[in-house]
């Protein structure tokens, strides 16, 4: 029978055909079955043809192989495998100020200026305070009683955020600084803080308002609208709180306060003789007035002043009488 089959070259040929099928695809179940390693050697220890194809794997997929696998050099096997290095994570680098938005700071200046002539820095003080878009929220004016004392007066303005440093530079040039200090509050968590809360009761109050579209009796309608006026209450304060927080910080607050300088005048000749007429009509002014006082005192108290004297200038009488009698006798 044997020898019939080997006769016929057709059925030679469709043999050799069907073995090398199955050697294919014993080849590539061994291969999508997990075999790479072996597979990986024989690509780099034969030149077949067929096994050639496997080359075209993905990049991938070699690359699991070669981590696992000897690497294979021109001359030969190296002996020792090639460690692939694993990816580093990328360092998250910190989100920058600008990304987080610009601090919300409330900034508070106090100035102390000396000048010539306070009433006239106040108006000029004014008149900047106007150019800058700002306003004036409080002015004191105290005249002294006279040129000799000192002339003191404070204003405090509000001026826009932006312009804060413009108009405390304006204000210095009005006289000469003795003293300056800036302070400034950041509230920007407060803000985001009350902004949220404001947020959940926006939503608390849209789901009250929905509670009460649906039908009801008139003891759950009320307590709704209890609820309601509540939450509508907490809403006004914190929009309240949070619009005066942004006023704040979008207005910047300046205390001036101007002073005159203390004059110091030294008397001549005739001012020290006037100083001292004058000292003495004052003493003899006091002097008098103090024997004046005294007078009306012993005035006041005369009618027991001359009752006393008249029972001590008795005794006195008695006394000598009855001396001159024991002598007599």
């Amino acid at each position: 029978m044997l020898a019939r089959f080997t006769s016929k070259p057709l059925a030679l040929a469709l043999i050799a055909g069907a073995v090398f099928s199955i050697i294919l695809f014993a080849a590539f179940h061994h291969i999508t079955g997990g075999g790479r390693d072996d597979l990986t050697r024989a690509i780099t220890s034969t030149a077949n043809p067929v096994v050639e194809r496997f080359t075209t794997m993905k990049a991938s997929t070699l690359a699991r192989a070669v981590a696992v696998a000897p690497l294979m050099a021109p001359g030969g096997p190296v002996s020792e495998p090639v460690a692939m290095a694993a990816p580093q994570p990328k360092a998250i680098a910190p989100r920058p100020r600008s990304a987080r938005g610009p601090s919300q700071l409330i900034r508070t200046a106090n100035l102390d200026i000396e000048v010539t002539d306070v009433s006239k820095s106040l108006r000029a003080a004014t008149s900047i305070t106007e150019s800058q878009l700002g306003d004036v929220i409080g002015l004191n004016d105290e005249t002294p009683p006279s040129d000799n004392e000192v002339h003191t007066g404070t204003m405090s303005i509000r001026v826009p955020q932006y312009r804060f440093e413009q108009t405390l530079d304006a204000l210095g040039a009005l006289g000469k600084v003795k003293s300056k200090s800036v302070n400034a509050q950041d509230v920007s968590d407060q803000l985001i803080d009350a902004q949220a809360r404001l947020r959940n009761l926006r939503r608390t109050e849209a789901d009250i308002l929905n509670i009460m579209d649906r039908s009801g009796n008139i003891e759950q309608v009320l307590n709704v609208t209890q609820q309601l006026s509540s939450v509508r209450e907490q809403i006004e304060q914190l929009d309240a709180q949070i619009q005066g927080m942004q006023y704040q910080v979008a207005y910047s607050t300046i205390n001036v306060t101007f002073t005159s300088p203390i004059v110091v005048s030294v008397p001549t000749g005739f001012a020290v003789l006037g100083e001292a007429w004058k000292s003495a009509l004052i003493t003899l002014r006091d002097f008098t007035v103090g024997l004046l006082s005294a007078a009306l005192w012993l005035l006041a108290f005369s009618p027991y002043i001359i009752i006393l004297a008249l029972i001590a200038a008795f005794t006195m009488h008695r006394i000598r009488s009855h001396a001159l009698t024991t002598r007599g006798g």
